[in-house]
């Protein structure tokens, strides 16, 4: 079930991956900076602890990254001297925090201005939909098409518009965007039936290897699984499985990629939770092509904890616009897209949409699914009037199709 009344970043998803999500994709380090408070500790401990803050064009001498204690910028454009000569490069980001897509647009730029031949690896996109990426950064499909053929609405789901600077960065300098998820299929399975109970053709989609090794990383996946409502009714080995399948997922994509062109530099953007202290996908690409790397990571304040990554850039929350939403709950059905709820004062319940109607079109576009909905509202702002088509049942329960004006709330 969807709505098209509530979050302006993403459609709801069921509790048991919302769990998976938040805590994968929410790093511990982020977690604890999320007070003001917290941020001050933050200040005070690197202060006294001999960190710094740097407020200058930065360089990093890499030594062992389990000794090391990140450098603190305040500006992302700082941190283009430190990735000068660096084939891998990894920016975290919490997926729903916008100033951290811009800071990964500042380095995407950064590297881009030192060396053309360059790649952008993605977590956003699922690998059998590299074909689409490939035509939208060639420009032979507009973003439209590029959102709708990868079927981003229903497997990434977060709001298109974070994202949106970096892409169309890429396609106007005809930078190659790589999908290196692992698609959804194989990692729902992954979390039903365990690694070792797959079908065939799931199995086959498994990255070669799947390194457990790494008990420090099971540790922290443990702490961060049991913090969390519902987790005594999930089995931390299958999350722990769905963590590794991404993981190592995507670093196998990259090290393809990368040897596949040995001339380029690849930029990976990924969830901070996938990098932080390299124990996700870093440490599992260079298994597999024996290339260092550097790690970028925001937050919202200093952090000076060692080997978390090599640079910390300071960053505060920017939110974008807000979407116009219809004001309906809808889910996707063999009819068609159907209203399931109606919220209060919005402007599908002033328009005189009822629960059990189908809606067919949004401005003349015809919607059969969710996505196609969210597609057709993803440029519009509350305030804005749309037509939609639907069909209803009258009194006597025939059916009819019906147009009417609604104001997006």
């Amino acid at each position: 079930r969807f709505t098209a009344h509530g979050s302006q970043n993403k459609a709801p998803i069921n509790p048991q991956d919302r769990l998976f999500r938040m805590i994968t994709h929410t790093p511990a380090f982020l977690r604890r900076m999320a007070s003001t408070g917290a941020a001050l500790l933050a200040l005070l401990m690197l202060l006294t602890s001999g960190g710094c803050v740097v407020t200058a064009p930065l360089s990093i001498s890499k030594g062992d990254k389990g000794d090391d204690v990140p450098t603190v910028v305040e500006d992302a454009r700082q941190i283009a001297s430190a990735l000068a000569g660096r084939r891998v490069v990894f920016v975290g980001e919490t997926h729903p925090r916008y100033d951290h897509h811009l800071i990964q647009l500042e380095a995407l730029k950064a590297l881009h201005r030192q060396d053309t031949q360059l790649a952008i690896g993605v977590e956003w996109f699922q690998q059998p939909f590299q074909p689409v990426l490939d035509d939208y950064i060639a420009g032979r499909i507009d973003e439209k098409t590029l959102l709708k053929r990868s079927e981003w609405f229903s497997r990434w789901r977060f709001d298109y518009r974070l994202y949106r600077p970096i892409m169309r960065y890429a396609r106007a300098h005809r930078i190659p965007v790589i999908a290196l998820n692992a698609p959804v299929e194989l990692t729902d399975a992954v979390r039903e039936q365990g690694l070792n109970n797959l079908g065939p053709t799931l199995a086959s989609q498994l990255p070669g290897t799947i390194d457990h090794s790494d008990s420090e990383y099971a540790a922290d996946l443990k702490r961060s699984f049991e913090q969390h409502p519902g987790s005594h009714q999930r089995s931390i080995g299958r999350f722990i499985d769905v963590q590794l399948t991404w993981d190592e997922s995507m670093a196998e994509r990259a090290a393809l990629y990368l040897k596949a062109h040995p001339q380029q530099r690849m930029i990976i953007f990924a969830g901070s939770g996938h990098l932080q202290h390299g124990r996700g996908i870093p440490q599992r690409l260079k298994r597999r092509t024996g290339l260092d790397y550097l790690i970028v990571l925001p937050a919202d304040g200093p952090v000076d904890e060692p080997g978390l990554a090599d640079i910390i850039v300071l960053t505060e929350p920017r939110k974008l616009p807000p979407t116009g939403l219809l004001g309906l709950f809808l889910e996707d059905s063999d009819e068609g897209v159907r209203v399931v709820g109606i919220g209060e004062n919005s402007g599908a319940a002033d328009a005189g949409l009822q629960k059990g109607d189908v809606i067919l079109a949004v401005d003349g576009q015809p919607t059969p699914t969710f996505s196609d909905i969210k597609l057709q509202l993803l440029d519009h702002q509350p305030g804005d009037v749309v037509a939609v088509r639907y069909r209803t049942r009258d009194g006597d329960g025939k059916t009819a199709e019906r147009t009417t004006q609604v104001t997006l709330s």
